[in-house]
């Protein structure tokens, strides 16, 4: 049998697959000191960041965020991508999967694979992701994950590593997806959200059967890594620039070519449904003006048109009066962030939280907030930004972790 992990094989650098014996690999490759790097993950809410201050901290690679769906692209991929480059950091690349959405992985896949492809990224010593986190039941759905990563295997000529939290690694039999040869990034945090950095963190405290053992491991959500931010996504790569260069099945030492930049402003950036995109405003991923301006580009009125519109309650959304109501193409988690179980439980809705166009949706932001926003700070915290406001801090909600002690730098809070 021939694993993805035999790319981590100590072997003379060569291109293309390297076949050993699966006790020669499991031998070779107990995760360890040796032969390891630190590095993050970033998604929009880093916006464009200084890459070279986190190499010269410790980073090796980054692994940014390309797609959601078949409807979201990052819109600072670009200025992340780049600065990676410029700095020397190993790429990685990912798709965030939305099974629950109705999409097919296909569809999703195809999408990734063009983003990619536009950015220079395929043939480049850029190793492929696919972001596992559908809600339930849809985790459990790993021949959906299957499917992704095997359309975008043909068309990378490699095999992509699957990101998951530990926990859903029981949700589901993934034993054909191991058997596939696909590497697992594992994620888990045995130390809660407190402050973290770049760092060995050791080998993962969790069972991670079918495979033999992890690629990666993502040991914290708020971790320091200058440069970047004080709430990033830190990560232990078990390999060095030679394995990360096999699990890419290229040369060592390939770099991707640079950036295709994403369409100026004026030639329509970003892609994506104006409804889509108008959710992605109101959570917070394109930030404040000027920031937002320059992210939505000419498309600014047309999206903040749709966002004001939901705002003030007139086609769905927010009505002002703590309640929003629901729009073809809504789910919780893309319209309430991480405050979607309170949601929920204020409404009535269990598993497996199946919400309908025109159901309106208490959201505990009503009485004495009327709907109001702040934006998260630098240096800022939940507790910290009650005082500010003169309010409990159970009145704020809306921030995408779930978890009071983690906010986002540009996040919008709701009280």
């Amino acid at each position: 049998m021939r694993w993805s992990h035999a790319r981590h094989a100590r072997a003379k650098p060569r291109y293309g697959r390297i076949m050993v014996g699966a006790l020669a690999v499991l031998a070779m490759l107990t995760p360890g000191a040796a032969y390891a790097d630190a590095g993050f993950d970033n998604a929009s809410y880093q916006g464009c960041y200084n890459a070279q201050a986190a190499k010269d901290s410790g980073a090796s690679f980054s692994i940014t965020k390309i797609t959601e769906g078949t409807w979201y692209v990052n819109p600072a991929a670009d200025c992340q991508l780049a600065a990676n480059r410029a700095a020397g950091l190993r790429l990685g690349a990912y798709g965030y999967a939305r099974p629950e959405k109705g999409t097919s992985p296909e569809a999703e896949a195809d999408f990734f694979n063009a983003q990619a492809d536009a950015r220079g990224l395929v043939h480049a010593g850029v190793i492929p992701f696919l972001d596992w986190e559908p809600p339930a039941p849809y985790n459990k759905h790993t021949d959906w994950a299957k499917r992704w990563l095997d359309r975008v295997s043909a068309h990378w000529g490699t095999k992509p590593i699957i990101y998951m939290q530990a926990s859903n690694i029981k949700a589901g039999d993934w034993s054909a997806v191991a058997g596939a040869d696909y590497g697992l990034w594992v994620a888990g945090y045995p130390h809660g959200y407190k402050g973290e950095r770049l760092r060995d963190p050791g080998a993962p405290p969790y069972s991670v059967a079918p495979w033999p053992f992890a690629a990666a491991w993502q040991y914290s959500s708020s971790g320091h890594v200058p440069g970047v931010g004080n709430a990033v996504d830190v990560n232990w790569f078990y390999g060095d620039a030679a394995t990360w260069a096999r699990y890419a099945n290229a040369p060592v030492g390939t770099q991707a070519n640079p950036v295709t930049p994403a369409p100026t402003p004026s030639q329509g950036a970003p892609v994506g449904d104006v409804g889509s995109l108008a959710t992605a405003v109101i959570r917070g991923e394109y930030g404040n003006d000027p920031q937002r301006h320059a992210l939505l580009g000419n498309r600014y009125a047309e999206v903040m048109a749709v966002v004001n519109e939901r705002l003030r309650g007139n086609t769905g959304g927010g009505t002002g009066n703590g309640t929003y109501v629901v729009r073809p193409g809504d789910c919780l988690s893309a319209v309430f962030g991480g405050s979607w179980p309170t949601v929920a439980r204020l409404n009535g809705i269990s598993p497996p939280y199946i919400i309908h166009p025109g159901q309106r949706l208490a959201t505990g932001s009503g009485g004495g907030g009327g709907g109001r926003t702040v934006t998260v700070q630098r240096g800022d915290t939940l507790s910290g930004i009650a005082a500010r406001l003169g309010i409990p801090q159970s009145r704020l909600h809306g921030y995408r972790s779930g978890n009071p002690n983690r906010i986002q730098v540009g996040e919008v809070l709701h009280y």
